[in-house]
């Protein structure tokens, strides 16, 4: 395999040999008749750059696309979706994840081209730029895999959505503290994997009719602060005052992975959290992707989650790989550990503590 270095050898070769291609500090200019050629090589510097670098990480991201695609075409068939839908980026890193690490490379390998920079520092700042950004994006991946195969395992048969009536125009959606009505799901086609922005209010990414459960089942990620308090909050469920927990806890926010609420009304299970409240969660779900997590403090993270937000039906960690003997040992009453990887049936004790819950 050619290395990336005489790749770039060639680019620069290329841009020598064509003195219409223009590449200077304040200017870029390639012109038609030579622009494949040179996209060409400045595609396949990236790419080398990348095998080169991290094979590894492009074998990880391979599996969990593959993994993740799969599922999603699963829930697509059987709720009859027409998409579900993420962030961009996101969205680019499971269906293509090399070219999504590609494009991270695409301004610096045009400043190196400029001269702004030298072989030496592009090889050290893009490899920890490529580092953070798979960290970051396979975090957010495996997440969207265990929640979607959760769906599926839950035999979802409805989807609904949750959409965010904003007031007329003139009146500040960041208003902290104002008072709206909370957010009322629909029937709905398109599955969202993220959040509007701003998050006036906390709800679920997904709430699914699940036939295993036989009640709608809430799930929400990445939870945030919100800015909006609701005028009434349903009764059905269990609300705890945020400004007595951060108090008590010395906390600003609460942020585990997954927040699981079930119940047998849809609405019901529309509101995670506002500005004043948060809900007690049935289940909380933190995904744990990589393989030392528990040298980290991730787990004292879940377990402050579960402690100050007391899960009804406990807390599960979802583990990528397995764990030494003693990290089970820690984890304390109403914590249970699974090894899933990216095999769905590991996850079955969710499904099962979900089935047997009792309102």
């Amino acid at each position: 395999m050619t290395g990336w270095r005489q790749l770039y050898e060639k680019l620069t070769r290329f841009i020598a040999e064509h003195p219409e291609v223009e590449i200077n500090e304040t200017f870029v200019s390639i012109p038609r008749n030579v622009r494949p050629e040179f996209y060409r090589l400045f595609d396949k510097v990236r790419m080398a750059f990348l095998e080169e670098r991290f094979p590894e990480l492009l074998d990880e991201a391979r599996l969990l696309s593959d993994s993740y695609v799969k599922v999603e075409h699963e829930v697509v068939r059987v709720l009859k979706l027409d998409k579900i839908s993420m962030s961009t980026k996101l969205h680019m890193f499971l269906h293509d994840p090399k070219n999504a690490l590609m494009r991270e490379l695409f301004d610096p390998l045009f400043d190196l081209l400029r001269g702004k920079i030298d072989v030496k520092t592009f090889e050290e700042e893009q490899s920890k730029n490529i580092e953070n950004s798979f960290r970051n994006l396979y975090r957010a991946g495996y997440e969207k895999w265990v929640a979607l195969s959760l769906v599926k395992l839950l035999e979802a048969d409805r989807n609904f959505s949750i959409s965010v009536t904003y007031p007329s125009i003139g009146r500040s959606v960041h208003a902290l503290g104002s008072k709206h009505p909370a957010p009322r799901p629909r029937e709905s086609k398109v599955l969202s994997l993220d959040h509007e922005i701003p998050q006036v209010f906390i709800t679920p990414n997904l709430i699914v009719h699940s036939a295993r459960v036989g009640r709608y089942v809430a799930i929400g990620l990445e939870i945030g602060i919100a800015t909006w308090t609701a005028s009434k909050v349903g009764e059905r469920r269990e609300w705890y005052p945020l400004k007595s927990i951060r108090e008590k806890y010395s906390l600003v926010d609460l942020k585990p992975d997954m927040i699981v609420c079930v119940n047998e009304r849809p609405e019901d299970v529309a509101l995670i959290a506002d500005s004043e409240r948060i809900c007690r969660p049935d289940l909380i779900i933190e995904c744990m992707e990589q393989k030392d997590w528990y040298e980290k403090a991730d787990l004292e993270k879940a377990k402050l989650h579960h402690n100050v937000l007391r899960p009804r039906l406990g807390t599960f960690i979802v583990s990528r790989k397995p764990v030494p003997e003693q990290v089970h040992e820690k984890l304390g009453d109403g914590i249970r550990l699974l090894i899933v990887g990216f095999d769905q049936s590991k996850l079955a004790p969710i499904i099962n503590t979900l089935t047997c819950h009792d309102e």
